[in-house]
Parts: structure tokens; C-alpha cells; sequence
């Protein structure tokens, strides 16, 4: 066994199908196949279960990924007291996060990281969640700033924070949305979910999390959602939303690419479910200790 056989394994494991797993290798299928096919010869026992086009693991499968993660821990282990002994001084590390935080919250987390290492830079990949994931999976990323849940065989995170959900609303509506003015403590006044019927709102591209968490309010809520356009950013939906395209539910801490009086915004008074944020890295893989100090500036 060598560690090429393990980034195999864990890859197929990890994509669910030999097509998938053999394009994130660069590797042909039927390559990727006969190698599978050799490694389990090896075992003397099939590691994958193979239905139509998909392939899930066995028991002996699910123990050789076990072990595998531990070989190349070992060996992302040594490589990072390598880089340890050495007192890297220079370099970067690659973090991976939605477009809105990278121009929200990254900014301040880059100064600080930039003040306790002056001879290295972040390098900060913007991308949805699961684009996210499939790059952490594949080692694109040290780190990432991410939605919750993540798949906890893949994955760990520590919990960053909780993102409320806010209703956008044009400043060129004339409609009224507010029940009351803003409560002590809320930074919003509030309105209701049930409002939202019959209103047109600009949505998210679908399998994105924001529009399947509106889909599920649609039918809890019992209201219909008519769309104004689709597009894949919350960027975008803002933008949508201050041209007077439609409404848009969106994620705490987006009101800060408005500026005041362009879009109205209001928080919900029912208990909606809230955004989890959280940083996550590969499920095994130890971090560097520059990679533990951005960590923790994340989480301040």
C-alpha cells in the first residue's frame, strides 16, 4: 500500500461514482477502475459496492479508508514539523468562503493575520458551499469559512457564529412590510414570514442553501414563492434588490453592502432558523500552527 492508493480510495469514496472520482483524479475511468480493482485484489476483499453508477463503501472498505487517513495524517504531520523546524517565515495560506464574507469579514481577519506574520499572505478563493466542500475534499483549501452541516466523515468545523435572516426590500416599494417599529435590541423593525405570499423575490440558484431553507419556509409558512430572477450570489441578489427587481430573504451581515436608504430591511418575528457559520478543514488533517492561529482569529 502507498499513499497514491489511499488519495484513490478516499477520492472514489468521497465522490460516489467512478466517473466523478476519476475526473477530480485527471485519471480515465477504466485507469481508475483496473487500479481499484488491483488494490482490492491486494486486500482480498472488495472495499466498494458498486450499484448502477454509484459505488458505496463496505465494512473492509470503510476500514481501509480509516487507516488510509491515518497514513496520510502521518504524513501531512511530518510535512508540517518539517515546515515547523524550519520557522516558516514566508508563504500563504488558502482560504476558501462565500463572496460576501470574503469582502465583509475577511478583510479585518487578513490584517490581523498579516500583523503576527508580516512575511506571509492570505489567499482567499471565493465560492458557494459546495464548491467549498468539493475543494476542501480535494486539498484545495487550508481552511474554510462555511455553512453548517457539513458531512462529519469528510469534514470537522468549530462554530463561528449564527446568521439571522433578514427580509430585503427595495426602498422604491411602496408597500409597507413593518407590523410595529424596532423593538429594543433588534436592529430591524419586524414583519412576518406570511407577508411574503404572492410577493416576487429574487431567489438563489437551486441547490444553493438559501433557496432550499426558502423552500421549506414556502411550505411550512404555507406561502408561494414567485420569482423576480435567479442568480448565484447574495451579491447579486442585493443588487437585484436595490435596482427594484423583487425582494430577497437574505443571510445578517449583508445589510452592510447597501448603503442607507437604498434597500429596507426587516427581521423576521417568527423563530426562523438560523445560518450556522463555521470554519472547516479536512477531517483528519493536522493544521499547521499558522493554520491554528488564522483558525482562531476566525472564530474572535
Amino acid at each position: 500500500m502507498n499513499t497514491r492508493q489511499f488519495r484513490y480510495i478516499l477520492t472514489l469514496a468521497a465522490e460516489g461514482s467512478f466517473s466523478k472520482a476519476a475526473k477530480a483524479l485527471c485519471i480515465s475511468q477504466p485507469s481508475l477502475s483496473q487500479y481499484v480493482k488491483k488494490i482490492e485484489k491486494q486486500c482480498g476483499l472488495p472495499l466498494f459496492e458498486r450499484t448502477n453508477n454509484e459505488v458505496r463503501l463496505t465494512d473492509a472498505g470503510r476500514l481501509y479508508i480509516e487507516a488510509g487517513r491515518k497514513v496520510l495524517d502521518i504524513e501531512h504531520q511530518m510535512e508540517g514539523q518539517f515546515t515547523d523546524l524550519m520557522e516558516k517565515k514566508t508563504g500563504s495560506l488558502i482560504i476558501g468562503t462565500a463572496p460576501y464574507r470574503a469582502a465583509g469579514t475577511m478583510p479585518g481577519v487578513a490584517a490581523r493575520f498579516q500583523s503576527l506574520h508580516p512575511g506571509m499572505h492570505l489567499v482567499i478563493r471565493e465560492g458557494t458551499t459546495a464548491e467549498l466542500e468539493e475543494g476542501m475534499q480535494h486539498g484545495e483549501f487550508d481552511l474554510c469559512l462555511t455553512m453548517l452541516p457539513v458531512d462529519p466523515l469528510f469534514f470537522e468545523v468549530e462554530k463561528v457564529k449564527e446568521e439571522e435572516l433578514l427580509l430585503a426590500v427595495p426602498a422604491s416599494f411602496s408597500e409597507e412590510f413593518a407590523e410595529e417599529g424596532t423593538p429594543m435590541g433588534k436592529q430591524f423593525p419586524l414583519t412576518s414570514v406570511r407577508k411574503l405570499d404572492g410577493q416576487r423575490l429574487v431567489l438563489l440558484s437551486e441547490g444553493q442553501y438559501m433557496r432550499e431553507m426558502l423552500e421549506r419556509l414556502s411550505v411550512e409558512y404555507r406561502f408561494t414563492v414567485r420569482p423576480a430572477a435567479v442568480v448565484k450570489s447574495i451579491e447579486a441578489q442585493i443588487e437585484m434588490v436595490k435596482a427594484g427587481v423583487g425582494m430577497a430573504i437574505v443571510p445578517s451581515g449583508i445589510e452592510h453592502f447597501a448603503a442607507h436608504g437604498e434597500v429596507r430591511f426587516y427581521e423576521f418575528r417568527e423563530d426562523l432558523p438560523k445560518r450556522e457559520v463555521a470554519v472547516m478543514w479536512r477531517k483528519g488533517q493536522p493544521l499547521s500552527e499558522t493554520a491554528k492561529e488564522l483558525k482562531e482569529l476566525l472564530l474572535q
